[in-house]
């Protein structure tokens, strides 16, 4: 295991969906890791107004959990349900990903998740490349929210308990 990419965090080899892509200078702006379930509600306009205010906040809402419902299955009928399996080595601070990938130490780069733990967890995570050798890339995790690196902790130690009972391989 890779101390210096795990550092105080338990990590444990695994096969997960997962892609893996460079980030450009234009996609900085909306670099950072984070649920794909993430819903981001907006206040909708175009419903008839009503007398009663809080009826038509209430109706406002409903209209605006729906239209991201719907988005929400669409993004993860087309993005996710692609993803190829991958052998990795994860933990709650960084991620090894054994593959043809050759980014060179430097490279940001998004990689496009689904964690397969009840509930699986959809996920883009930001990472830095610190290592790449031939047949792996090593990526340190840019900085999160605490719900989510417990969320990829949590798989890990799913995971850890899975290969201890000796239910599953690689």
């Amino acid at each position: 295991m890779d101390e210096f990419l795990h550092e105080n965090f338990s990590s444990v080899e695994a096969s997960i969906p997962l892609a893996v892509s460079p980030i450009t200078e234009l996609d900085q702006s909306s670099l950072g890791s984070r649920l794909a379930t993430d819903i981001q509600l907006e206040d909708s306009h175009d419903l008839p107004e009503l007398d009663d205010k809080d009826i038509q906040r209430w109706f406002r809402m409903i209209d605006a959990k729906l239209d991201a419902i719907l988005q929400l299955m669409h993004r993860e009928h087309s993005e996710f349900r692609q993803i190829p399996y991958r052998k990795v080595e994860i933990s709650g601070s960084g991620i090894k990903v054994y593959g043809p990938e050759a980014f060179p130490e430097g490279t940001l780069v998004e990689m496009r998740t689904l964690l397969p733990a009840t509930p699986p967890a959809a996920m883009y995570l930001a990472g830095k490349v610190v290592r790449s050798e031939e047949g792996a890339i090593y990526v340190k995790y840019l900085p999160m929210t605490e719900d989510l690196r417990e969320r990829i902790i949590h798989y890990v130690f799913l995971r850890q308990r899975e290969i201890l009972r000796g239910k599953k391989e690689l």
